[in-house]
């Protein structure tokens, strides 16, 4: 369990989100999806997902190595697999800032190529920069060869779970 709290700034952009302490489902899935004891749902080995390598609520970290089987252009990575990414990413920021009574759903997402991504190293780090208690926005930007490749936003409807999806 993460034992840094956010910033004071962020908290004041971030609402409806789960105390940083609590031990909340999407925290644990993250912990365990992370050190290999939780497997990834069935869609993350058939798209290739990485896992986040690190978390703090609100803020995920992945280092990973892009392969030369996902590209289409020679020595490019698919832009439509990087969308995905961006997806997942927005996804795993938000398992790791929601009490266990909320959901989220995709409601809109933006990616913006800055330069090719390539195979081999790249940095993808995701954080949330903005939430209430119907709506937030996460920010997920690669970073390859010391330099912002690609950045992706995507806006979370949120939503409570009732009892039968708990």
């Amino acid at each position: 369990m993460p034992e840094t709290t956010l910033p004071a700034v962020r908290q004041n952009r971030l609402r409806g989100l789960a105390p940083a302490d609590a031990d909340t489902r999407g925290r644990r899935m993250l912990a365990g999806l992370a050190d290999g004891t939780v497997p990834g749902p069935p869609a993350a080995s058939t798209l290739a997902l990485p896992p986040a390598t690190s978390w703090l609520p609100g803020l995920i970290t992945c280092e990973t190595e892009f392969d030369a089987a996902l590209t289409l252009t020679p020595g490019v990575v698919f832009g439509g697999w990087i969308a995905c990414l961006v997806d997942h990413f927005a996804g795993l920021v938000m398992l790791s800032a929601l009490p266990d009574e909320s959901g989220f759903l995709t409601a809109r997402l933006s990616v913006d190529y800055h330069a090719p991504l390539i195979p081999g190293p790249v940095r993808v780090e995701t954080e949330l920069t903005g939430c209430s208690t119907r709506l937030a926005v996460a920010e997920v930007r690669f970073t390859q060869d010391g330099r912002r490749a690609c950045t992706g936003t995507v806006e979370q409807i949120i939503h409570r779970r009732g009892a039968r999806d708990a």
